[in-house]
């Protein structure tokens, strides 16, 4: 997941993996005072030329994942490895407040970024979660304007931190890679349009029927029962990415339930019937 999904971040531009192309934010609320920073953890830090083989592999994969990076020469990747920095982050830890300085791209390796925006009230609206496989902050590092939204590690979430200025410094070696990361933003853009076309238009329950499908199609896993995804959402996690109460979440979840379209144990969600999923999410 890497291309789509971060585009609806537009940046975090960096939104993510081509992500296989589907990132969905919901609302926008205005920003409150950025959260208190935790301290650093110094021990989950390593030198991106101390990386091992498989760890390099998993950032090779990450950029050939996303359909407008896979061109990347190796060279090219091995460069961004050998400046970066690995490093890993606690559930809930703060990575970039919005309107921070948020000089380096970063490569989900593991957990999940979520992308929110909290406003005076407390109130806060996620626009995407950025799973492994992601390469994302592409705008905020090129705009130099600072991240667009709040970032925090959803669970322990290891990224893999690219300085801006190898970057910068590899568009000057081989200007033709600047032309694959603006295919990639405009790539994300034009599915940021589409999804706020959806939710414009759509009803609630088309909305989280098509945020499931996302899910499914991204992070899903066949077994005997049908699609189960294997990332961990709350129903307050839900409420969050689609702008909507809890109480509503659990109203249209029950309501899918009962059409036995899914089945929710312990905030593990199985997509029993996909075309009767789709079916809700194309209805107005």
């Amino acid at each position: 997941m890497s291309t789509i999904t971060e585009a609806f971040n537009l940046d975090a531009a960096g939104l993510p993996s081509a992500l296989r192309s589907a990132g969905r934010p919901s609302a926008v609320l205005s920003a409150g005072l950025a959260p208190a920073r935790p301290a650093p953890l110094l021990s989950s830090r390593r030198d991106g030329r101390s990386l091992d083989a498989g760890v390099r592999d998993s950032i090779h994969a990450a950029f050939t994942a996303n359909p407008c990076l896979k061109s990347w020469p190796a060279h090219a990747i091995d460069a961004l490895c050998d400046a970066g920095q690995l490093r890993t982050w606690t559930n809930g830890e703060l990575i970039f407040a919005r309107d921070e300085a948020c000089d380096d791209i970063q490569v989900v390796l593991s957990g999940a970024i979520e992308m929110s925006w909290t406003n005076s009230a407390g109130a806060r609206a996620v626009a995407v979660y950025m799973w492994p496989n992601e390469v994302i902050n592409f705008i905020p590092v090129m705009d130099r304007r600072g991240s667009m939204h709040d970032q925090r590690a959803h669970g322990s979430t290891t990224l893999f931190h690219i300085p801006g200025s190898a970057l910068f410094d590899l568009f000057a070696r081989e200007p033709a890679l600047l032309r694959n990361v603006l295919d990639l933003i405009c790539l994300r853009s034009r599915a940021l349009h589409g999804r706020m076309g959806k939710t414009a238009l759509a009803g609630f329950r088309a909305r989280l029927a098509d945020q499931l499908l996302g899910l499914a199609e991204w992070h899903g896993k066949k077994t005997e029962r049908g699609v189960e995804l294997t990332i961990k959402l709350s129903q307050e996690d839900l409420a969050a990415l689609l702008a909507a109460s809890r109480q509503s979440i659990n109203k249209e979840l029950r309501w899918l339930v009962q059409q036995g379209i899914v089945d929710v144990r312990y905030c593990r969600i199985t997509v029993i019937d996909l075309e009767a999923l789709r079916e809700v999410s194309d209805a107005a």
